[in-house]
């Protein structure tokens, strides 16, 4: 507060604000539901639920909440995010059909909701220098049931022509994180040092953006930390690199509160356009902090080709046939997406418009939609939430100590009315509220009128603390764990 004194404003209601725990946000996932359906649900279940006052699509949670404990959470109905983090996104301002690179995506939360904005169409390419660091995008893009994703590994400052041009790229640069004080249990300060080695990074991070950019197109270059050596300072040196081909859009929603961005911080001078910049106090919100630029190249819109775009190797239909046959999903519901071959254990869905890159190749692309070795074919966890919503037949409404138990990897007797729209045994579609969480598998006995519902939830899935439990009964025994889904 001491260092930032000079420019934030009220530096009291700084170090109050940062002293309070963080509020819960979340965003709801409209491809499956609106935000006003997400508060009512919310609401049954005792979670109060308030619209952001900023962005349609996002909810502040009443106190005490933990959102990612709630099924809906499981179901990819909303993606937990604090409510800043949503700025950087909001302002790319995505549109359906475009070809978007999200330059340092990890863990996932903007990647997911350009993808969203963009109505799982067109081409996302979620990119990041760490291996390690990418199951988490991966595990996104499952749960939320994104189809127009490419998932890349790339140190982003080594991006070049092979991956193509982009209508937007966002630049969500490492930082040292003085904006995600209040939700570190052990904050850091930086040091001069620390700030140096991020800011030499950051500034050829979005260097490499602006190549990839296509003229009329769009670059948000954020970051989470207060620090102008990491802000005003690396955006000032960019459009010295390249005079007259930038220019700084202010930033403007209606509903946020945030400050401009600085002139000048100690000896150093900026650009003039800066003060379009935004930097969100923590105090002005009630939020984390963050610093967002909006830069335009200049020139008249280009949709010109994509260099060398990745041809996956297209599969035939006939394995998205159980969609139709054992679940009567329409086929309707698959229009605007192609099977594909991506590895030897998925047929994936991917976009019909997505042009992915062809370097670096992509880790995953699209969704994996069913299991290429297995018989009969079984549809995974991530493609029966994004269709099983549609189906007609082979689907198994639970109550909560079902859902409880479908968690938990265990198996559930359906009652008569629950059996009633299966039409024997195999592969069905598990929901809850009429929203799809899963699939399992119906057992029937032979000597009585029993039907048993085996969880097929993933391990990776599982939401934490619930594991595996014992089956209760004789009954179940040896029906309880279902098998294993990357």
């Amino acid at each position: 507060v001491d260092r930032y004194a000079g420019v934030v404003g009220d530096p009291d209601a700084m170090l109050h604000a940062l002293l309070r725990p963080l509020p819960q946000t979340l965003w709801a996932n409209t491809l499956r539901i609106s935000r006003e359906a997400l508060v009512t649900l919310l609401a049954d279940d005792g979670i109060g639920a308030s619209p952001v006052r900023w962005w349609r699509e996002g909810l502040r949670l009443s106190d005490g909440a933990r959102p990612g404990l709630h099924w809906g959470f499981l179901a990819g109905l909303f993606q937990v995010q604090e409510e800043a983090a949503m700025v950087p996104v909001r302002c790319l301002e995505p549109r359906p059909g475009e070809r978007i690179l999200d330059l340092c995506a990890a863990p996932g939360n903007k990647t997911a909701q350009i993808a969203v904005a963009m109505g799982n169409r067109g081409t996302v390419v979620a990119n990041d220098r760490s291996r390690g660091r990418i199951a988490a995008i991966r595990q996104s893009i499952k749960r939320l049931g994104l189809v127009n994703v490419s998932v890349t590994v790339r140190d982003g400052q080594g991006m070049d022509h092979r991956c193509g041009t982009f209508d937007r790229v966002l630049v969500d640069a490492p930082c040292t994180c003085e904006g995600t004080f209040r939700k570190s249990s052990l904050p850091r300060v930086a040091d001069r040092e620390q700030r140096g080695r991020a800011a030499a990074l950051q500034q050829r991070l979005l260097e490499r953006a602006v190549r990839l950019v296509r003229p009329g197109g769009r670059i948000v270059y954020s970051t989470c930390t207060f620090s102008p050596e990491e802000n005003e300072t690396v955006v000032d040196a960019v459009l010295r690199m390249f005079p007259g081909e930038l220019r700084v859009s202010p930033v403007c929603l209606p509903g946020l509160i945030h400050s401009p961005g600085l002139q000048q911080w100690g000896q150093a001078r900026y650009a003039g356009e800066l003060a379009g910049a935004a930097r969100i106090w923590p105090h002005q919100n009630d939020s984390g902090g963050f610093f967002v630029a909006v830069l335009e190249r200049r020139g008249a819109p280009d949709p010109g080709p994509t260099a060398d775009s990745f041809h996956p190797v297209p599969e035939s239909s006939d394995w998205l046939r159980p969609f139709g046959e054992r679940f009567g999903i329409p086929q309707e519901r698959l229009e605007g997406m192609l099977p594909v071959r991506r590895g030897g254990r998925h047929v994936h869905l991917l976009a019909q418009d997505h042009q992915a890159p062809r370097a670096p190749a992509p880790e995953m692309l699209g969704l994996p939609a069913v299991r290429r070795k297995s018989l009969p074919l079984k549809p995974t966890t991530a493609a029966m939430m994004l269709l099983g919503g549609y189906a007609t037949r082979n689907v198994v409404e639970l109550d909560r100590d079902q859902l409880d138990a479908y968690l938990c990897r265990r198996t559930s007797v359906l009652a008569p009315a629950q059996k009633a729209g299966c039409d024997g045994p195999g592969y069905a579609v598990v929901r809850f509220r009429g929203f799809p969480v899963g699939v399992g598998q119906l057992i029937y006995d032979r000597s009585s009128p029993t039907v048993w519902l085996t969880s097929l939830m993933p391990k990776a899935w599982q939401p934490p603390g619930r594991g595996a439990l014992p089956e209760p009964g004789s009954a179940g025994q040896g029906r309880g764990a279902g098998e294993t889904e990357t």
